[in-house]
């Protein structure tokens, strides 16, 4: 089970730690929420799993009971002289952007069961989709918004760069809606469970092509020749050819173009071996 709201203001008060909103420090209280992290992630002694910012250590120790190898970074000092001291896992003290799978080397297949701080979600999934090896399954409870944006499809405001490299690799197997009312202290915003697993046919998009869709995405509501004619990357003159191969307008914004469209054009650039 999940510490209770009770367990938590304990720990937090022998640890002298007064939760820092800014460093996304909102502890889960609900013990059906990690339940489900544990069911999804579907755990045994054979795995490697990576936690993020592992505080109070509420979801490590069901974690470690499952018997897989952990590894964890946690950047607050106080938690990890607790996590380390508690828990005999390997834990790293650093910013998870920097090491975002802590010391794990990326030698074999891996997991991420995670409550990642608010502030650096994106950013981190951004880093864990630039490691030369993806992790099999991601199970995060993250700001709702951010999921929403993540998952987003074509057509919606939040349709994204990062969303469409995240879904070229991944399928969204299920969600659970999180309440704000399940975090001590209360966040302003409500959370999303999210389970992720890796597409077995799914597409690793290359750096070059994940950084030509962040320049496209930056001016998202520009029509898409004038974002391709402004681009620096040799796939902004490719694009334009491949849009109107489709008989497709360059009227049209980078928003509105699906997700087949974006994936059957990078796929064409690297059945031709063109080097980027």
């Amino acid at each position: 089970m999940a510490l209770s709201l009770d367990q938590t203001r304990h720990i937090l008060s022998r640890l002298g730690v007064c939760p820092n909103r800014k460093l996304g420090q909102n502890f889960l209280v609900d013990s059906r929420i990690t339940e489900q992290s544990l069911r999804w992630a579907d755990l045994s002694p054979t795995d490697v799993v990576i936690e993020v910012g592992p505080g109070c250590g509420t979801l490590t120790e069901h974690l470690f009971k499952t018997g897989a190898t952990i590894f964890a970074v946690e950047k607050d000092a106080a938690f990890y002289r607790y996590i380390s001291e508690t828990y005999p896992i390997d834990v790293l003290h650093g910013d998870a952007l920097e090491y975002p799978v802590g010391r794990f080397q990326l030698d074999k297949p891996y997991k991420i069961v995670a409550n990642l701080p608010y502030a650096i979600a994106s950013v981190w999934l951004a880093t864990i989709l630039d490691l030369p090896r993806l992790p099999d399954t991601m199970i995060l409870l993250v700001q709702k918004e951010a999921a929403d944006r993540w998952f987003a499809k074509s057509g919606s405001k939040h349709f994204c760069a990062l969303g469409i490299a995240l879904q070229a690799a991944y399928e969204l197997k299920d969600t659970l809606f999180v309440s704000k009312k399940c975090f001590y202290p209360q966040p302003k915003v409500d959370s999303l469970l999210i389970y992720a697993q890796k597409k077995p046919d799914g597409i690793i998009l290359s750096q070059a092509f994940k950084d030509f869709l962040r320049a496209l995405f930056l001016h998202r509501r520009q029509q898409i020749g004038r974002s391709c004619r402004e681009t620096s990357s040799q796939y902004g003159a490719l694009f334009l050819s491949h849009l109107r191969s489709q008989n497709l307008n360059e009227k049209i914004r980078a928003e509105d173009i699906p997700l087949e469209q974006w994936l059957r054009f990078y796929q064409e650039t690297q059945s031709t071996q063109l080097s980027f």
